[in-house]
């Protein structure tokens, strides 16, 4: 009994030396492997589901390209100052029909084209803004054959925010040109603003779950993951 009893130790002893042998060379094994899969290069090119291919480059979770956050300013500003109360016709041969707009809490209408660029905004600007332009638009705005139309003249490089990581200013110099039946030439607004945006988490497509008109815009909006925190007159001689 007790030479069985030392056979069946000295049997479990290997086995469990045998087992550690294996784990070990596992371990070294994916050790080897995760060195090599963290100095290959990354892909240049990705291929996307319409086969085109695009050039990729590596970058932090929340730095933005100098372009893509000049095109996102330009676009929101775009967006946020030009008003008219028509909706453009969605195929050829119609016509244009009229935007009921959206009333806010300070009972001013504002364009709902605006109200759906608000989303631009970080949340402790939209509501403020939102009134804001309400305000104005109501009162520059008068009548369907009315509109303002937002024209950028320039759209500076973006400046990082000393001691605000992933934050930019923009300098955007434009006008307001206010096309109305009295003047159908147009009369122009100067627009001199700095915009601060800062980077933000972009919003996930949902597969397969269906959006109302308004998630589609918000979707669309902040989908190159930036937001506008503040916005404020230019000081002249600032730089571009």
């Amino acid at each position: 009994m007790k030479t069985s009893g030392n056979g069946l130790l000295g049997s479990f002893v290997l086995v469990a030396v045998v087992i550690g042998f294996l784990l070990s060379c596992l371990t070294i094994w994916n050790t080897v492997q995760l060195q090599i899969l963290a100095h290959r290069p990354l892909p240049s090119l990705v291929q996307l589901s319409d086969g085109r291919s695009i050039a990729v480059t590596a970058q932090a979770h929340y730095e933005r390209e100098p372009e893509v956050i000049r095109r996102f300013v330009g676009e929101s500003v775009q967006m946020l100052f030009t008003w008219r109360y028509t909706i453009a016709a969605s195929l050829p041969g119609q016509s244009a029909s009229r935007d009921p707009g959206i009333v806010l809490s300070n009972r001013a209408r504002l364009p709902s084209s605006v109200y759906q660029a608000g989303f631009c905004l970080s949340e402790d600007l939209r509501s403020e803004l939102l009134r804001q332009l309400a305000a104005l638009s109501s009162r520059v705005v008068s009548g369907r054959n009315s509109q303002v139309i937002f024209n950028a003249s320039l759209i500076g490089q973006p400046q990082p925010v000393a001691g605000q990581p992933y934050t930019w200013t923009v300098n955007v110099v434009g006008a307001q040109v206010v096309y109305s039946p009295e003047r159908v030439e147009g009369e122009p607004i100067p627009f001199n603003k700095q915009i601060t945006v800062r980077a933000i988490d972009a919003p996930l497509p949902v597969e397969g779950l269906l959006q109302t008109p308004l998630e589609q815009a918000v979707a669309r909006i902040r989908a190159s993951g930036l937001e506008i925190v503040a916005m404020r007159s230019l000081e002249p001689n600032s730089p571009s």
